[in-house]
């Protein structure tokens, strides 16, 4: 398996094989040994003691850092794994890999990680300690705990991570060696001694302690949908008592939220320069130290700066709903005024004239029909309108594809194939773009696609669509994109854009 990879959740032996394979990479023993086909003996390491690099000189220098630190064990910790208990845990995620990485059930269990987002100071529970409750439900009572997550939810955390340093943010080694040094304080044990510890037992002191879980026990015959209702009922009255709010984390990459996703233009631009400084030895700089297109001073100004404000909110947003809200108020402040010249164009294009009314711009649209000959309703304006002739007059649907392309993996495709699970929205087919027609048809499906996840997202109808939140961020974060580079083709003419 890729370390670097999710484990697939295929099978029970496979899973198992994974969880190993993990427990050695925390305990930093690679080979550990089978005993009597009950457990695995990890002893913590092991690894750095073989130091089998295929070279003894590198070995033994590696061998000879590793005693030299000052915080490592002193003993010979063995951490045994029960085989059994390995099965199981096994057998668990693979009964919970419907859903989301974040989560384990079981009969009449669900076990969700959640996010403290209390805004302000509070008397919690100290870090470590669970605190439990107790829920009435139609078929019995319902024991909530609130606490750290268990052995089975940090298995699947630090499985289903992916990049180099995928552990962390869930283990904590630090914590690993204090409380080994600390045991062998407590039990006097020092070089060359002997001892043991469970790998449950040392996996729960290894975990980051920030990381809190909500673990619902119902009683026989509470399916998970009962017992989500459950966790929602509690997480509301908690908040109501108590000004302390539990979110659920869905995204197993994003333990501390889920934000909008990020485009770093100048990594993929001044790519060539940082090999280079890297290749001769200098200082690479990093980004930010420099501009690479010199920002310019324009006439009325003061309007850029109500916008460049607004953006630069959007941009800090620690969630996707205020990125979003964010991007849509710049694409949203010149909405009548684009509309107007719109309506202006049109009227000019059968050679009429539209002049501004004195009492209020949408009064444009009853003379626009009249020199048109077409329903004053047909013309009036409505939002959908003004968003799509903002979009008409500043987005570049192919630049807007080469952005997607070059800075999101995978975001084209997305927005050609992908649908929103709490609005109805079109595809861009990006490969469209190629002529005037085409790019005219992906302007107002853009201008659509804003328009239905903005509605969606502001409005909570019981009879139409709308977004839940926190169950629907990351299907959110996943629009930012197109109303973020939308706005950012408003605020800089294109000789700006990188």
């Amino acid at each position: 398996m890729n370390q670097w990879e999710p484990a697939p959740l295929a099978d029970v032996e496979g899973i198992a094989l994974a969880i190993v394979d993990l427990l050695g990479t925390l305990f930093n023993d690679y080979g550990p040994q089978r005993e009597d086909g009950r457990r695995v003996d990890f002893v913590f390491g092991a690894s750095m003691l073989r130091a089998d690099t295929g070279i003894p000189e590198i070995g033994e220098t590696i061998r000879a850092a590793y005693l030299s630190f000052d915080d490592r064990p002193r003993a010979q910790w063995h951490v045994e794994a029960d085989l059994d208990a390995i099965t199981a845990l096994a057998r668990t995620l693979l009964d919970s890999r419907e859903r989301p990485d974040t989560q384990i059930v079981g009969p009449a269990l669900l076990e969700v990680l959640v996010r403290d987002e209390t805004g302000h100071t509070a008397l919690l529970a100290p870090q470590g300690t669970a605190t439990v409750h107790e829920v009435p439900t139609p078929k019995g009572t319902c024991r909530v705990t609130v606490g750290p997550p268990s052995a089975a939810l940090l298995l699947r955390l630090g499985l289903r991570r992916t990049g180099v340093e995928r552990l962390k943010g869930v283990f904590d080694r630090e914590r690993t060696l204090a409380h080994l040094v600390e045991q062998e304080r407590r039990k006097k044990l020092g070089e060359g001694s002997v001892a043991r510890i469970s790998a449950r037992r040392l996996l729960t002191e290894t975990a980051e302690p920030r990381l809190r879980s909500i673990r619902l026990d119902g009683p026989p015959g509470l399916s998970h949908a009962e017992l989500e209702q459950v966790a929602t009922a509690f997480r509301v009255r908690l908040a109501y008592e108590s000004d302390i709010v539990l979110v659920p984390v869905l995204d197993v990459d994003r333990l501390d939220g889920s934000s909008q996703p990020r485009l770093i233009r100048q990594i993929p631009l001044r790519a060539q320069e940082f090999v280079e400084a890297i290749g001769q030895g200098t200082a690479t700089g990093h980004t930010g130290d420099r501009l690479l297109v010199t920002p310019t001073v324009r006439a009325g100004q003061e309007i850029r700066e109500e916008l460049s404000q607004r953006y630069l909110r959007a941009m800090a947003a620690s969630d996707p709903f205020a990125a979003f809200m964010g991007y849509y108020q710049v694409l949203e402040y010149s909405m009548e005024e684009e509309w107007f010249q719109a309506l202006r164009r049109r009227v000019e294009s059968v050679g009429g004239v539209l002049e501004r009314p004195a009492d209020g711009i949408r009064k444009a649209a009853k003379l626009a029909a009249d020199a048109l000959g077409e329903r004053t309703e047909d013309l009036s304006f409505r939002e959908i309108r003004g968003l799509t002739a903002v979009l008409d007059r500043h987005l570049d649907i192919r630049a807007l594809a080469a952005d997607l392309d070059r800075y999101l993996s995978g975001a084209a495709d997305h927005f050609a194939t992908s649908t929103v699970p709490f609005a109805r929205v079109p595809h861009l087919d990006f490969g469209r773009a190629g002529d005037a027609a085409g790019r005219a048809v992906l302007t107002e499906l853009a201008a659509e696609r804003i328009y239905q996840v903005r509605c969606a997202i502001t409005h909570s109808k019981e009879s139409g669509d709308s977004y839940s939140p926190y169950t629907d961020e990351l299907a959110l974060g996943r629009e930012v994109p197109l109303v973020r580079i939308a706005a950012e083709h408003l605020l800089f003419p294109p000789d700006e854009r990188l």
